[in-house]
């Protein structure tokens, strides 16, 4: 679902006031979601040092299924990086750095690598354990699911099973 024009252009706008040549301390305090993460590039260009540094909510990432986003692309939108010009072509040739991700995105960001496919297969996983946590909850208490992991396993293989019949 797209979001909407002006959503976009304030997001873009807010982005681009937190990103550039700014210090870690300076961006720290930029805004997590529930699957997040952060990346950032560091390189010289024209004699000029550049950091430029985001945070990117992967729930909102647009990319088809199974296909990384381009995150040197994003990271350049949201600092306001022309994506037809020689410093976004620096900042393509270097490494990203991934780092203080949250949500699925944690189980899939290790030493400063982000790994997309492994990223999906938690985020499928956790939908599939909060759709069958919704619907256990309308018989079962919380507090009864808690206890009993082993019932929350076999609904979940039988919610996987049906919805893989489903297809």
């Amino acid at each position: 679902m797209a979001a909407p024009k002006a959503g976009v252009q304030f997001f873009r706008a807010f982005m681009a006031e937190a990103c550039g040549k700014m210090s870690n301390s300076a961006n720290a305090s930029l805004a997590m979601t529930p699957n997040s993460l952060r990346i950032r590039a560091s390189f010289s260009f024209k004699g000029e040092a550049y950091e430029f540094d985001t945070v990117i909510d992967l729930d909102r990432s647009h990319s088809e299924a199974g296909e990384t986003p381009n995150f040197h692309l994003l990271l350049a939108r949201a600092c306001d990086i022309d994506p037809y010009s020689y410093l976004y072509e620096a900042l393509e040739s270097h490494e990203l750095e991934f780092f203080e991700a949250t949500g699925a995105a944690a189980e899939a960001c290790r030493d400063g690598v982000f790994d997309w496919a492994q990223f999906e297969q938690a985020r499928r996983s956790q939908d599939d354990w909060e759709s069958v946590r919704t619907l256990a909850e309308q018989t079962l208490t919380q507090q009864e699911l808690d206890a009993r992991p082993e019932l929350m396993l076999a609904l979940l293989a039988a919610y996987r099973a049906g919805r893989a019949r489903a297809f």
